[in-house]
């Protein structure tokens, strides 16, 4: 009876569906103890022992390794690897670090390292043979490769598109990387290089797009526009202020008094979020949901991709990713949702024109069209005000309160100023007491003295 059980429980242990497949690191104590006495004998009856007991494991060739419960050299070999454009071996030795190291996870640095060298390699071979739309392709599923550290691969993107004659396409990557990067000197060089796949109009509202998120910088974007529009044998000057006009808003911060003609002030929207609420997919975070859809290829899953990436503000790479799905097979309301968020993630680039172009062709539910039709009148409004025309920003102020229902008051206080810029001073001064009326604030004093002067 014992002898039975006794080989019971030895065949159990040597089932496979049962075994482990590699020793625990308490059991490699013995052999290392062989090792260090340089014990051949005793090691080799050692790994007789294990072997027989873990048919499925084999035995690093340094055996000496056993006695580490994490790579060392292995790490510094994987990163040279990495370094020299080496990711076929560098994979290799990170397969091989998990299989002699059973207890060791790799940091999630290290794997997201080795996925942004191989997707960087498959964009270059992409791009080399002129295939734009696999080089997107790559782009929006590898993530890193379409972030500011690496503008360079935008930029070769949009000019694939130049070449292969989609111009408006490479005008959108070249203003996506204006709303999203923040190098002066990478700003300056990407509109450069926008400058052959624009009109003047689009030049300048490029320059516009980057003076004002950047108002301390505007003198070198004039004069950069100034070169440009030069070299198109173009009178170089740029919009200037009528006499007697308040000056149009070049900065998001809160607005503060300077001396104007008149005596009338400038008044400034404040910096905001995209309000329209992405779509959650699950209870996990954006985070969790970019690193489990970083290698979606099915059309549905790169859209919830694009929504993970897109709640971590990583806007570049959720519009490709949205392009991406919208050029698989979705259905219906699949479509229209993709539709959706790369309308929104135009806007959160500051890219109201794309955005539109984007809601006359799709038929979006009503709060939809609401949420995407109210951020491209805000943005309209404000782009019209920076540019002087008065009329305009009121105009666009009116429609977006009328779609939405109401206005923010910062916008409120921005049609006022609007009002008293185009020479309607009881309007501006009905507007600054109507606001002074609901909430008494520095700003609201300020309108409602410029407007009496």
């Amino acid at each position: 009876m014992i002898r039975s059980t006794f080989l019971a429980a030895a065949l159990l242990a040597a089932s496979p569906a049962f075994a482990q497949s590699a020793p625990a690191q308490d059991e490699f104590l013995a052999l290392n103890i062989y090792l260090q006495r340089n014990d051949s004998a005793a090691v080799e009856a050692e790994l007789r022992r294990l072997r027989l007991k873990y048919p499925q494991w084999t035995p690093p060739a340094d055996l000496r390794q056993l006695s580490n419960t994490a790579p060392g050299p292995e790490i510094d070999r994987f990163y040279q690897q990495l370094a020299a454009g080496q990711t076929a071996q560098a994979r290799d030795t990170l397969a091989a670090m998990r299989r002699d190291y059973p207890n060791w996870t790799p940091p999630a640095d290290m794997t997201a390292q080795l996925e942004t060298a191989s997707g960087q390699q498959s964009l270059d071979a992409a791009l080399q043979s002129g295939d734009v739309d696999a080089a997107r392709t790559v782009a929006a599923r590898t993530p890193g490769l379409l972030r500011c550290d690496r503008i360079d691969n935008a930029w070769r993107i949009a000019e694939g598109q130049r070449k292969a004659g989609n111009s408006a396409e490479a005008l959108a990557t070249y203003r996506a990387i204006l709303g999203a990067c923040t190098n002066p000197g990478e700003l300056s060089a990407t509109i450069e290089k926008a400058d052959g796949v624009s009109s003047e109009t689009e030049l300048r509202a490029m320059v516009a797009q980057v003076s004002g998120r950047f108002p301390a910088d505007a003198a070198r974007y004039d004069q950069l526009l100034q070169r440009l529009l030069a070299g198109r044998g173009k009178g170089a000057s740029v919009a200037t202020v009528p006499a007697g006009r308040a000056a149009a808003p070049a900065a998001n911060p809160q607005p503060q008094p300077q001396a104007q003609p008149r005596r009338q002030q400038q008044q400034q929207p404040r910096q905001r979020e995209t309000a329209a609420a992405a779509p959650r997919r699950s209870s996990e975070s954006p985070a969790q949901c970019a690193a489990r859809t970083a290698r979606a290829r099915a059309a549905g899953m790169v859209l919830e991709r694009a929504w993970c990436v897109y709640n971590l503000d990583r806007s570049m790479e959720a519009m490709a990713d949205f392009r991406a799905a919208l050029s698989g097979r979705l259905t219906a309301q699949q479509q229209r949702e993709a539709r959706y968020g790369l309308a929104l993630s135009y806007l959160k680039l500051g890219m109201a024109e794309e955005a539109s172009r984007i809601a006359a062709a799709t038929d979006f539910t009503r709060q939809q069209r609401v949420d995407v039709e109210r951020q491209i009148l805000d943005q309209r409004g404000v782009q019209a005000y920076r540019e002087r025309r008065y009329r305009d920003a009121i105009r666009y102020f009116d429609a977006m309160e009328q779609v939405a229902g109401g206005i923010r008051r910062d916008l409120a206080i921005l049609r006022a100023y609007a009002y008293l810029n185009a020479d309607q001073r009881p309007r501006a001064r009905a507007e600054f007491q109507r606001l002074n009326d609901e909430m008494s604030t520095n700003e609201t004093r300020r309108g409602l003295r410029a407007a009496s002067d």
